[in-house]
């Protein structure tokens, strides 16, 4: 899961979340549609996302009680578009997926799919603004420094684990990280097959003080943005412009980053292409049945009425 703090995605930060954005995490496993749905939990998290997203959000800030109501009712709001407008989206990339797994992959069919789920992230983006933009009003000074806390925290893990001094143990990270989902979609691996993956791992390696400079970076952006909206209180309409800016900045980084971003997303691309043509009829069709399992899932959620808000203890 990334770390950042992106109150844009509040409510996708949740197993949701997984639809949208593993692609822009990099950590590739095979046609894009396979990262909408890169948990083992997604069901049941989708149904518990509600209150995943608001432990995150209050993880994040210390959510106050007068602003815990108005936080869990734009979060149910969230859910029941999402349920509604983008399920169906998601199921139907899905079947895409399966019916391309057990074929060649190639560069463009991948792009494709990542372009897929960066529309349906925007659209969650357009959707969620004018609530994050009440919640982005009601900041205190000191939620939004336990915030920076958090990303400190989270950037100090991240170092620990994809940036080691020593280049070995950060390319077995890495590549640990890539087989946790490509296990996920294909099953096992033989030695020989993860031995050819390793070597595609190597540039996504390559990439990662870059790809850390950027996530860095964007949550400098996040900061300054809160702490401007604190400190001058804009109308809503103003506040729904710069979040608007901020998505902007981080799906198309200004050009200090955009080298290192454009060479992350092509070693991302091409270790997703070489995983797929690595594996054996056996895995494809073993891909086939998880992605399956993940159509149905959907379907289900589809048929599902979302849930009201849910009540803090202390109003009950």
């Amino acid at each position: 899961m990334r770390a950042d703090f992106n109150m844009a995605l509040s409510a996708q930060r949740t197993v949701v979340s997984e639809f949208h954005n593993c692609w822009a995490r990099r950590i590739l496993v095979i046609l894009g549609a396979a990262a909408l749905c890169a948990c083992s939990a997604m069901k049941l998290g989708y149904q518990q996302g509600d209150r995943l997203a608001y432990w995150w959000i209050d993880n994040y800030v210390d959510v106050t009680s007068a602003q815990e109501p108005l936080t869990r009712e734009a979060i149910a709001r969230f859910f029941a578009w999402h349920r509604k407008a983008q399920l169906p989206e998601i199921a139907s990339l899905l079947q895409e997926a399966k019916a391309d797994v057990g074929q060649p992959v190639t560069p463009a069919k991948v792009a494709h799919f990542q372009d897929a789920s960066q529309q349906l992230a925007r659209r969650s983006f357009e959707q969620a603004m004018p609530d994050m933009a009440d919640f982005l009003l009601t900041l205190t000074p000191e939620q939004i420094t336990r915030m920076e806390k958090k990303f400190a925290e989270g950037n100090a893990k991240y170092r620990k684990k994809f940036l080691n001094a020593d280049p070995a143990e950060r390319e077995e990270a890495r590549f640990d990280k890539v087989m946790e989902y490509a296990r996920l979609v294909y099953g096992g691996f033989s030695p020989e097959q993860e031995k050819a993956i390793r070597v595609k791992v190597g540039p996504v390696v390559q990439n990662a003080e870059a790809r850390y400079a950027e996530r860095v970076a964007r949550q400098q952006e996040w900061i300054k943005m809160v702490r401007f909206v604190q400190a001058t209180q804009p109308p809503k309409a103003q506040v729904i412009d710069l979040l608007r800016r901020f998505r902007e900045y981080w799906q198309n980084p200004p050009a200090r980053h955009a080298a290192s971003h454009e060479a992350g997303n092509h070693a991302g691309i091409a270790l997703t292409v070489a995983i797929a043509n690595l594996t054996t009829p056996q895995q494809k069709a073993h891909a086939q049945d998880r992605f399956q399992k993940w159509i149905d899932d959907t379907h289900a959620l589809m048929r599902e009425k979302s849930q009201p808000p849910v009540q803090s203890a202390a109003a009950n």
